[in-house]
């Protein structure tokens, strides 16, 4: 279970990287595409290619937005799946402590059955030894 637990953790955060990383190139490109924009207004560039440059950053202005809603429903899917593994991991720390403590209790009473055992043995001996 733990396991499992720590899987979907990697995967999930896994995907956070990712988003996180994809809109970090978004937003470089929307920085880049503003500054080339700039300079092509500046170098003469056509009222239509202008539009045409402006409905294609509001585009990806859009998909950005996007892109950070998807990155805020990852980051609490990561965020649960972290609290999912953390509860198996106390489960399994449990579990294990009980098992310690019953393997332990095992032992002893294995222990004191074969000490009474050994002295009613030794006590037979020293009886047949007087009856002797």
């Amino acid at each position: 279970m733990e396991r499992q637990r720590a899987v979907r953790l990697r995967e999930a955060s896994l995907a956070v990287t990712r988003a996180r990383e994809a809109l970090s190139r978004m937003d470089q490109s929307l920085a880049d595409t503003a500054r080339s924009d700039e300079a092509s207004l500046r170098a003469g560039r056509s009222a239509a290619e202008m539009q045409f440059a402006l409905v294609a950053r509001a585009h990806m202005q859009r998909l950005r937005l996007k892109l950070h809603a998807e990155l805020g429903g990852l980051e609490v899917k990561r965020q649960q799946a972290a609290a999912e593994y953390q509860r198996a991991f106390r489960e399994r720390e449990v579990l294990d402590t009980l098992y310690t403590q019953q393997r332990h209790t095992h032992e002893r009473e294995q222990l004191q059955h074969d000490q009474r055992e050994l002295d009613a043995s030794h006590l037979l001996q020293l009886w047949r030894k007087h009856l002797g």
